[in-house]
């Protein structure tokens, strides 16, 4: 990556001794800071955030599986911080904005699964055999199969699949160049929509490695009671040998039994507190500051998640001090600090952490789905992901943000423009600015039309879903300056009477600008 040092004009140094730079930026007026925002700035000090994250990092809260005790724990502590804070609550029930999901625990194959080709009959065992999604109890008995080589959903058309096994090659998307692998990425999910969807008795897909235990899923209330055609991944060099050859003379047929998965209804949380704006007009539009709280729990739960780069035999724990609880912490004490404004910002400013991050973007899904503040009324969000660590894979990083989507919309211009009165370098990765914009909490929002961004200082380190991870490694007073340059840029996009707007000369907005406008008309 690029490393570019910010153009420093002028130095203010106030009592907490912090530096902030005013000067000249091609987005939002840059200014210099008024005394009551500086001492405001401030209040976001190493020492608080190195005092949460010890807790929110700790072992006890044994790395915040969604759902687990320690999750449930961690959004406690999040509430009485809001609270203490003196922010509204912004959910059902206080500051919990409450989900009642469905916990699955994937069953196993029994007895392995038969598979036939003309006469030849050979028996795939159960411990080479994962099921990925099932809704209910199934019993494949002499399925046809169909063979694609490729799970791309083009090479569905026209094809009859009712009571057909469908078998398809599944590439390791983990060792390919990041943008083939997204790509791929977004046809598998339409390969399977299409297949789960279809009256197929299942769907097969082939690996070459060894395969990692079988993980359960979060629902919705709403997707646990559809059912469609059992997805399962299977290691098996006589299948792979069908893939790459995909036709054949001979007849092929399948059977296999699946039991029903076992269900829990779980109640999970995301945590919300709202600074109330001050203008009368703009009060009822809304800012965003979002992290997850949750991690990948230990190494009963971590499963196919975990990167156990750095290995200690005595430790269990995926402690997540930079994934995510440096976010989650720095939404404490922004929410903390800017509460002490006063006016408050014109527009309001919500500050919430999402549970279920790490399983598949769960807690931002959800308030997607029910917002607090209508979406066509939330002008923007900052997405704090990984904002702690400055040992990045590709070198320091001191001073620094990377935005994803970093041209997508004018948030970053806000934040380009807080940025150099703060001391921070916010720059475009070219590599990880569009790669990951949808890999994230904010995916969610934007997806829906809210210019919505993730924030980070590394995007690769160490011990990314690693043992390692904890809070001792973290660089608190880098972190305490990116900190107040978001807090800064946050009340600039409050106080700004136009909002963030997507960026219309970039191709890419496109199906975010349509959904914009159709948040708006309804």
């Amino acid at each position: 990556m690029t490393r570019r040092k910010a153009g420093v004009l002028a130095v203010i140094v106030f009592a907490a001794g912090a530096a902030f730079v005013a000067g000249q930026t091609h987005g939002p007026a840059s200014k210099a800071l008024p005394p009551e925002m500086r001492n405001v700035l401030s209040l976001i000090t190493p020492a608080d955030l190195k005092g949460d994250l010890s807790f929110i990092a700790s072992d006890t809260l044994q790395g915040r599986y969604t759902p687990s005790p320690g999750l449930d724990a961690a959004a406690e502590f999040i509430a009485s911080r809001f609270r203490a804070a003196g922010l509204e609550p912004g959910g059902d029930q206080d500051y919990f904005q409450t989900a009642t999901m469905v916990d699955r625990h994937i069953p196993k194959v029994l007895g392995g699964m038969v598979v036939e080709e003309g006469s030849q009959k050979f028996t795939v065992p159960a411990e080479s055999i994962v099921i990925s999604n099932i809704t209910q109890a199934t019993k494949v008995d002499h399925a046809p199969v169909v063979v694609f080589a490729a799970r791309d959903p083009a090479v569905l058309n026209g094809v009859g699949l009712s009571g057909k096994a469908v078998i398809v090659a599944q590439p390791d998307l983990r060792k390919m160049p990041r943008d083939q692998a997204m790509a791929l990425y977004r046809k598998r999910l339409a390969f399977d929509k299409a297949i789960a969807s279809s009256k197929a008795a299942v769907e097969v897909g082939v690996v070459k490695e060894k395969l990692p235990p079988a993980e359960g899923r979060l629902l919705s209330m709403e997707d646990a009671q559809e059912h469609g055609a059992p997805l399962i991944t299977v290691a098996s060099e006589q299948l792979q040998r069908w893939v790459e050859h995909p036709t054949s003379t001979e007849v092929r047929n399948l059977s296999l039994d699946i039991p029903a998965p076992e269900d829990q209804k779980v109640t999970l949380k995301n945590v919300i507190g709202v600074l109330r704006g001050s203008d009368p007009k703009l009060k009822d539009t809304c800012v965003l500051v979002t992290a997850h709280y949750d991690h990948i729990g230990t190494t009963e739960t971590g499963g196919r998640l975990a990167m156990n780069r750095t290995q200690n035999p005595n430790d269990h724990i995926y402690n997540g001090a930079n994934d995510d609880g440096s976010g989650t912490v720095s939404v404490i004490e922004i929410a903390k600090a800017l509460a002490k404004l006063n006016p408050h910002p014109k527009r309001s400013l919500m500050f919430m952490t999402f549970f279920g991050e790490e399983r598949g973007e769960l807690g931002s899904q959800y308030y997607a789905n029910h917002p607090v503040f209508p979406l066509a009324k939330t002008v923007a969000d900052v997405n704090l992901e990984q904002v702690g660590r400055t040992d990045s894979t590709e070198g320091r990083e001191l001073n620094n943000a990377s935005v994803t989507g970093y041209d997508y919309s004018d948030v970053t211009q806000f934040l380009i423009a807080a940025g150099k009165q703060t001391g921070i370098k916010v720059y475009m990765d070219k590599e990880a600015s569009d790669a990951y914009f949808t890999r994230s909490d904010n995916a969610a929002l934007a997806e829906r039309g809210v210019p919505a961004h993730s924030l980070t200082v590394a995007f690769d380190y160490p011990d990314y879903h690693g043992l390692g991870d904890e809070w001792q490694k973290i660089d608190y007073e880098n972190m305490a300056k990116v900190d107040r340059m978001i807090a800064l840029a946050l009340v600039d996009m409050a106080d700004s009477e136009k909002a963030p707007a997507w960026n219309t000369k970039n191709v890419k907005t496109a199906p975010f600008r349509e959904a914009q406008q159709k948040a708006r008309q309804q």
